[in-house]
Formats: structure tokens, C-alpha cells, sequence
């Protein structure tokens, strides 16, 4: 429940000292408040309404029950629950970086301060899309708009596995990637408002990697083999790259890096329980546990898919991925990935057609919050 202190100043009105002391303080508050902004609705008084409190959206701001869910790839289905204190979820945080500009000076008010979904007193009294009262709040002492000043705000997810690189700040961010270590959903979000335009601050939070995924399919009838081992390899030296640097401004800038050396293997995966592929159902690589921690249990995280570096693939005789089957043995099959330009927030499903003479390549995407496929190209591979 919201609750707020109310001071009461006491002064004998025949004492014209006190009565100059009153009236300096109210100037005082007056000044530190927008002032152009009502919420006479809802009651709320100065102190309350220029309080700097937010909103957290994501790119898919309404679905079925009226929450702004998030369809992570992970164990959480949206942000709210990510950032929640409750047993059931892992109480994650998100970072949050805010400063002004007034009179060509800038002054800093959140420096990677973090906020979370919590009741916290005299802390944000708005409402969230569902009438209830909005909890997203930060450490520390409530933070109050200052007039006619230019702001800038800036957040990333999930603040316990990043490390911001120097320089990183409100202007903007820098973090190092590397996917073959590890395969988190990574979010950021940015704000330039005036502080009469805003309040609650909106952060409409965007992925910034690209997800994709690969299953296995005979198109014969009555043809039928075990998956036993999948990888991605480059076949020369400007292929594929696993990490990078994300530059991020008001765009999420992916920099080319150095690709993974030619023959190394790119996300290797052995499933403990080999796959069947058949041609009535397919085989769908990272979606089930891996033999050991070194045989891919990382990339098993997301329910098949893969978390990746947003970046443009070279074409077929550049990028290969590579397979092993039961009645193949040691025998690994290659097949060429068609030239695609990997897109941040989106969802790429490569379907691996197998016949007795060549094998095809289905490419499906999609937003990254929808599970199926948007449009399909195909590819054929000779």
C-alpha cells in the first residue's frame, strides 16, 4: 500500500521571522517541481508527481492477459516476473543510468542504479496497464524532476550478468558479448524526454541478439536415422563470429569482430539421447540436454535456441553447418548456410531438408516473440 509523510510546519503567526522562514521554504519546493503536469486524478500531490518513475514495456507491449509480457527464450515470460522478489523467480534487476542537461551543465541523477518489481514506501504510486498500483522501483532516495531540464535515460538486462564496459554510462553502453560462454537473453532500453513531458518515464526494452535454431527432417517416407552430434564451422576467414562489442546509442550496432577460426567447432553440441530423424517429425538440434558441460549443456538453455551475434553470413561455401548421424559413424555431413542478414529481435529456424541426393535448406523467420515462422525462403543447396 502507497503511504507518504506529511510535515507540518508550526509557527506562531504574530512572529514575522517564522513567517519568512515558511514562505523561503515553500519557494524552495516550488522550485524543485515541474509544476506543469497535473494528476489531480488520482490525488497525488507535488512531491508525488515529480517523482522520476517508470514504466517498463517490451517490443510486445499487450498479449492475451493484459500484461506487457516479454516471451523470453530463458525461464522467464516477461519482465515483471524477472524483476520480481518473489521465491518463484530469480530476482533479477535491471540497470539504470539517467543524467540532465539544464543551462549546458550536466548533472548525473541514476548511475547504474537498480530497479526491480518491489513495494517500496512512498515509492511509485502509478498505476499499471491492469489498474494496480505500478512497483517498479529503485535504491536509494526517490528522485525528483528538475524544471526545463533535457534528459536522457538509459537501462540493460539483466543487470547481474553484465559487465559494462568503460565509458558506458546515460550516453550509452558498451558490452562485450561473447556467445560460445554464454547464452542470456541481453535487453537494453533508452529515453530523451524534457521533464515536463514524461511521467511515468516509459523504457521500451529491445533485444539486442538474434536467436536461431535448427532441426533435421527426411523427406523420404520410411527413411529413418539417429542426430548424434551438431556444430557450425567456418570454412574461411571472414565467416562466422561469436562475440562482439555492443555499441548502443538510441541503435543496437553490432561492430564486425574476428570470426572464429576455420575448422574450430562453433556451438557443438552432443544430445545425452541421440535424435530420431524421420520423415514425419523432425529433429530439433539444442532442444534437449547435452552429454557434459563441453558438449554443448550451455546452448540447451533456451529451448532450442541459440542466442547469436546480429551480423550478416557470407553464403554457403562460407558458414557450414556440420552434423553426425548413428548409421554415419564418424562420418560428418556438411551443408552450406545461405548468405542471411541476422537481425536483432529476430528468430531464425534453418530446416534441414535431407533426400538421397542433396539436401535442402528452409529458412523461417520471425519476431522474436513469436514462436512460428513469419515467412519461410528457400534454398537450395547443390
Amino acid at each position: 500500500m502507497y503511504t507518504r509523510q506529511n510535515i507540518m510546519f508550526h509557527y506562531n503567526l504574530m512572529n514575522k521571522g517564522a513567517t519568512v522562514l515558511l514562505l523561503s521554504l515553500f519557494t524552495l519546493f516550488a522550485s524543485c517541481t515541474k509544476g506543469s503536469i497535473s494528476y489531480e486524478d488520482n490525488g497525488l500531490d507535488d512531491m508525488d508527481e515529480d517523482m522520476i518513475v517508470w514504466n517498463i514495456s517490451s517490443v510486445d507491449d499487450f498479449q492475451e492477459n493484459g500484461l506487457k509480457t516479454k516471451g523470453l527464450v530463458y525461464e522467464y515470460k516477461d519482465l515483471r516476473n524477472a524483476c520480481s522478489q518473489s521465491e518463484l523467480y530469480n530476482n533479477e534487476k535491471i540497470g539504470i543510468f539517467g543524467s540532465y542537461v539544464l543551462d549546458g551543465k550536466t548533472e548525473s541523477v541514476f548511475e547504474n542504479t537498480p530497479l526491480w518489481w518491489w513495494e517500496k514506501e512512498n515509492g511509485n504510486s502509478f498505476n499499471d496497464v491492469l489498474g494496480n498500483q505500478s512497483f517498479w522501483n529503485y535504491d536509494g532516495e526517490n528522485k525528483f524532476w528538475v524544471n526545463d531540464a533535457d534528459y536522457i535515460f538509459r537501462a540493460y538486462f539483466p543487470m547481474s550478468k553484465i559487465t559494462l564496459q568503460p565509458g558506458s554510462g546515460a550516453a550509452r553502453f558498451l558490452i562485450v558479448y561473447d556467445t560460445q560462454v554464454s547464452q542470456y537473453d541481453m535487453m537494453v532500453a533508452s529515453r530523451s524526454i524534457k521533464s515536463t513531458e514524461e511521467n511515468p518515464v516509459q523504457l521500451l526494452f529491445r533485444h539486442t541478439l538474434a536467436a536461431v535454431s535448427f532441426d533435421f527432417q527426411f523427406t523420404s517416407a520410411g527413411v529413418s536415422d539417429k542426430l548424434t552430434a551438431c556444430w557450425l564451422e567456418n570454412m574461411n576467414p571472414d565467416g562466422f563470429y561469436s562475440s562482439s562489442t555492443l555499441n548502443y546509442e538510441t541503435s543496437i550496432n553490432w561492430p564486425q569482430s574476428t570470426s572464429v577460426p576455420v575448422g574450430d567447432r562453433i556451438y557443438y553440441w552432443e544430445p545425452n539421447t541421440p535424435l530420431d530423424i524421420t520423415s514425419g517429425s523432425a529433429a530439433k538440434v539444442y532442444n534437449s540436454y547435452a552429454v557434459s558441460a563441453d558438449k554443448g549443456s550451455l546452448y540447451t538453455e533456451n529451448d532450442g535456441w541459440l542466442l547469436v551475434i546480429p551480423q550478416t553470413t557470407k553464403g554457403p561455401e562460407s558458414l557450414k553447418l556440420c552434423f553426425t548421424t548413428n548409421m554415419g559413424g564418424n562420418e560428418v555431413y556438411r551443408v552450406g548456410l545461405p548468405a542471411t542478414t541476422l537481425e536483432p529481435g529476430n528468430r531464425y529456424t534453418y530446416h534441414i531438408k535431407i533426400s538421397s541426393t542433396n539436401i535442402d535448406v528452409n529458412l523461417s523467420i520471425k519476431e522474436w516473440n513469436e514462436r512460428k515462422s513469419s515467412y519461410d525462403i528457400d534454398f537450395i543447396n547443390n
